[in-house]
């Protein structure tokens, strides 16, 4: 990493670990606790999103309230200046991905016992009201000794309140996505199940259920296509396994498990097996069960008995709750049987109710047409045969509000008289018109705005100094390859060359606007050469001294300026309200300056009262002690 900042004086950041769309993560240095921590920094344009900032405290809080043993651990979460940031507990090790791409296919057991890890941390997030949505092996960190730990919790979701969209974006790794996540419908626990079991599916055949050129084609797979079973592509995975990977790639989220936890306790059962049983009874469990099954392999297909152990596991004990809620139902129940034979008693005798209307007259070869609009297609179709129509599909288009694969439209309408055997022609959905954002950064503005201007986005710019040429897209997001709504808005921070823009306020008498700054790398005895651009807000009636400082990381003084504007030849009793002052400055750097990184100070005072104007604004800088940390400077050998 470029530069070592330390965050509130306590956590030395030492190391890029890991960098996404929405922050970058450290590895830091807790001074103060003598330890080493993950540090995640939100990205300093997202700090200027109300909803990105929500999401990134959202996090803390969700992962903070999590205490498990294969859950990162979250232990502070703060802000400094515009920095915004969550300490962690640091994992040595890799990712999954990282060791999938590596030595994939998994032996089963090696599988197993990762998945059982995954399994235990989700499935403690969804019995404490939470969603992960975005599971994968990147968030999967294993350490050394086999050890799991899951993580980033960025975009969980509560249980009663789980969008698959927010803000235009669809949240979530298209390879792992759910069905029901791919086409935008309420998530559940399953959502997640069916993520694990691509984890799954990709640690024991060293590949992907689906692959696809596009996201968007990726998403249609997970909606409509079956994967290869597992044991076609890795013939050491057992029967018994395949059918429970088979349940967990269901793509109806009511026929997977109901929750990672009762995976986990269905794959440990599976796995007790292996370990122990070559050819062993059923055990006895208290309630009826089938007859005794006997295993003849270390992992053989008990899966309907695995399943039933796990479910008996999750719950079983008597839930107070339940017990307490059913009593008071009885004793509401029978405090209103008086009410009830007393309104019996008045209404019993009133006229009958006046009949509805006559229903629609079908003859004896004709069939009421049902109205399937809105239901899923494979449930239409069973419908509209079951009544003795044919169905057809003619055609499938986008649609804002109804999900993929299912119907926008019928022709003849739902109930109208119908022939038997007559052909219902449907129209289906495919979902919201999701579009792919392209790979952006590294390219100029003037190219990449018509296109994304041309495919239906908006566009947002922002600037930000960098050595490459003025307009050159540094950041992107969404990220490359997001698959969002149309007119979601694109937010590119553009390169705006040796210009850095500041925009502080310093006592609302003056604006630092920007500084010109040719570089950032220098050598011991080197001189820094930068312009300050001022902007007067107001008549002053004193002449301040402009303060240009470096300093060490920690605030020792290294090298300084202090002197009027232009050498004293523009004070600021001559700025009149509106005018631009450009300033140029040249600051040593001294011979025996140790190599390190370095903070560029600027402000104001009077000479008068020795004290600083105040900053009442750092706009898109930061400002410690009343003058403002233009850039960190690198001193190098």
């Amino acid at each position: 990493m470029a530069e070592r900042l330390l965050l509130n004086n306590r956590y030395r950041l030492l190391a890029v670990i890991g960098e996404g769309g929405m922050a970058t993560v450290y590895r830091a240095q807790d001074i103060m606790l003598g330890r080493t921590v993950a540090v995640k920094v939100l990205h300093e344009g997202r700090a200027k999103d109300d909803t990105f900032l929500a999401r990134f405290y959202r996090e803390a809080q969700a992962a903070a309230n999590l205490d498990h043993p294969n859950i990162v651990s979250v232990y502070d979460i703060g802000r400094d200046g515009n920095r915004h940031y969550i300490v962690m507990e640091y994992v040595e090790g890799r990712n999954l991905k990282e060791l999938i791409l590596e030595s994939a296919p998994f032996p089963i057991e090696r599988a197993l016992t990762i998945a059982i890890q995954v399994c235990a941390a989700v499935g403690a997030a969804h019995k404490a009201g939470l969603i992960h949505c975005d599971v994968k092996p990147q968030n999967v960190l294993v350490a050394p000794d086999g050890r799991l730990k899951v993580t980033d919790f960025g975009i969980a979701r509560a249980l009663s309140s789980t969008p698959m969209v927010e803000g235009g974006d669809v949240w979530g790794t298209p390879d792992y996505l759910s069905p029901e996540q791919a086409a935008g419908k309420r998530l559940g626990p399953p959502s997640d199940v069916y993520s694990i079991g691509v984890v799954m599916y990709e640690m024991l055949t060293g590949r992907l259920p689906f692959e696809a050129e596009t996201s968007i084609a990726l998403a249609l797979k997970h909606l409509r296509e079956e994967p290869t079973p597992v044991n076609e592509l890795n013939p050491r995975v057992p029967p018994g396994l395949a059918r429970i990977l088979h349940k967990v790639l269901a793509k109806e989220p009511s026929a997977r498990y109901r929750t990672a936890s009762q995976l986990a306790q269905t794959l440990i059962n599976y796995h007790r097996a292996g370990e122990t049983i070559t050819t062993v009874q059923r055990p006895v469990i208290v309630r009826p069960e089938p007859q005794p099954v006997e295993v003849v392999s270390p992992f053989e297909d008990r899966v309907g008995y695995y399943e039933e152990e796990a479910e008996w596991e999750e719950e079983r004990g008597w839930d107070w709750v339940a017990v307490v809620l059913g009593a008071v139902a009885l004793v509401s129940v029978l405090g209103l049987a008086p009410l009830w034979t007393l309104v019996y008693n008045r209404y019993a005798r009133l006229p009958p109710p006046t009949a509805p209307p006559p229903a629609v007259t079908v003859a004896s070869d004709e069939v009421l047409m049902p109205d399937v609009v809105g239901m899923d297609q494979e449930a239409a179709r069973k419908l509209v045969e079951a009544t003795g129509l044919q169905f057809m599909v003619i055609g499938e288009q986008h649609h804002e509000t109804i999900p993929a694969l299912a119907v926008i439209s019928q022709v003849p309408t739902g109930g109208q008289p119908a022939k038997r055997d007559a052909v219902v022609e449907v129209v289906i959905s495919q979902g919201q018109d999701l579009l792919v954002v392209p790979a952006l950064v590294g390219q100029a503005i003037g190219v990449v705005e018509p296109q994304l201007v041309n495919m239906g986005f908006t566009v947002e710019k922002r600037k930000e100094w960098s050595l490459m040429p003025v307009g050159t897209v540094l950041t992107q997001d969404p990220p490359a390859n997001s698959m969002v709504s149309k007119e979601t808005t694109v937010v590119l921070t553009l390169s705006s060359g040796s210009r850095l823009p500041l925009e502080a306020n310093l006592a609302d008498r003056v604006l630092l606007v920007s500084c010109d700054l040719d570089r950032v790398e220098f050598g011991p005895g080197e001189t820094i050469q930068l312009t300050l651009h001022w902007q007067a807000l107001r008549e002053m009636t004193e002449d301040y001294t402009v303060f240009v400082h470096l300093t060490h990381a920690e605030g020792q003084l290294v090298s300084q300026q202090d002197i009027q504007p232009l050498g004293g030849a523009k004070p600021t009793t001559s700025w009149t309200p509106g005018e631009m002052v450009d300033d140029p400055y040249e600051l040593a750097i001294p011979v025996g300056a140790s190599p390190g990184t370095y903070w560029l100070k600027v402000g104001m005072y009077s000479q008068n009262t020795m004290k600083r104007l105040l900053v009442v604004e750092p706009g898109r800088a930061q400002a410690e002690q009343d003058s403002v940390l233009v850039k960190q400077i690198q001193v190098v050998q």
